[in-house]
């Protein structure tokens, strides 16, 4: 008990003459400093040069169409019966579709037995990439070009051909 005592003594003492060492140091009083003044001059009045203004046309909006989608289902007996269309509609009649450039026509196939192969007769894409080998597997493209096209079914091709007009 007495080392501790004699301990925290000691320490009180060494920190006491560490804290006597801090030398104070003056602070420094702030020197005013002379402000510039500021002499009036005469200057010129000069009058606005007139500019003629170029009136600018008007800017007509432009209207953004939205691209659709146009779901096709095809079978082996009716071949392409039905399209729906996602974000809008369009009459489909006497297998003819009308659509706008940009659309994308999706094929499903709804034949319970068969693959079915999605032709086209001006060669658009690849048949190997169009084959639905099973129910509701599918095959999309996009039309980007205005024009008639026209599609069919590779093993049944005396059902009705699917024509496809785009607009532009």
């Amino acid at each position: 008990m007495t080392k501790i005592k004699l301990i925290s003594i000691f320490i009180i003492i060494v920190s006491l003459f560490f804290l006597g060492c801090v030398e104070n140091k003056p602070v420094a009083t702030p020197v005013p400093t002379a402000t510039p003044t500021v002499t009036p001059t005469a200057t010129a009045i000069t009058s606005p040069t007139v500019v003629p203004s170029t009136q600018m046309p008007t800017p007509v909006p432009t209207q953004i169409r939205e691209q659709k989608l146009y779901i096709s289902e095809i079978d082996d007996k009716y071949g392409f019966q039905k399209v729906t269309v996602l974000n809008g509609s369009a009459p489909y009649s006497n297998r003819i579709l009308t659509i706008n450039a940009g659309d994308t026509v999706k094929w499903v196939n709804v034949a319970t037995n068969y693959s079915i192969t999605v032709v086209s007769r001006e060669g658009l894409w690849n048949n190997s990439t169009s084959t639905m080998k099973y129910m509701y597997r599918y095959f999309n493209y996009t039309f980007n070009k205005p024009g008639e096209f026209e599609v069919y079914i590779d093993k049944f091709p005396k059902l009705s051909h699917q024509k496809i007009i785009v607009n532009p």
